[in-house]
Formats: structure tokens, sequence, C-alpha cells
């Protein structure tokens, strides 16, 4: 239940900052993916997790890359 109500909280915020673009992009609104600001982990590869201070790894997953810190999000 609390799953389901966080995600439901952040997806709002992230509706509302125009979704997650890694990229420069920009919709037929003009809307931007500014929401990529809020991202903790993506594309700080080896730097310290702003949570535990645990270096930041990075995987490759079906072909794209994964970033994450090994003692705040176990693998399983």
């Amino acid at each position: 239940e609390s799953i389901i109500l966080n995600t439901k909280c952040v997806l709002e915020k992230a509706i509302k900052a125009g979704g997650t673009t890694i990229r420069s992009y920009e919709s037929s609104e003009g809307v931007h993916g500014r929401f990529q600001q809020e991202l903790l982990v993506h594309n700080k590869k080896s730097e310290p997790c702003p949570n535990c201070k645990t270096e930041i790894l990075k995987i490759v997953v079906n072909g794209r890359g994964t970033y994450y810190c090994p003692k705040c999000q176990k693998k399983k």
C-alpha cells in the first residue's frame, strides 16, 4: 500500500515537471523533461550516494545503463 501511494506521488510530480527526458528534448507542446533534475543517482557513476555515501555503480541491463547504490538499492 505504501509503495502504491508513493508511486502515485512521484508520478504526479514527474508529470508536472514535464517527465524525465535524459537528453535535450522538447515536446510539441514545448514541454521539457525537467524531472530529470530530481534523479539522485542517474549518470553519477563513482560518485557517493546522496543517502549513505556508498559509491554509485553502473551496470548494463538489456543494453541500457542502470545506476544504483549497492547499499540502498540491493539487487535480488
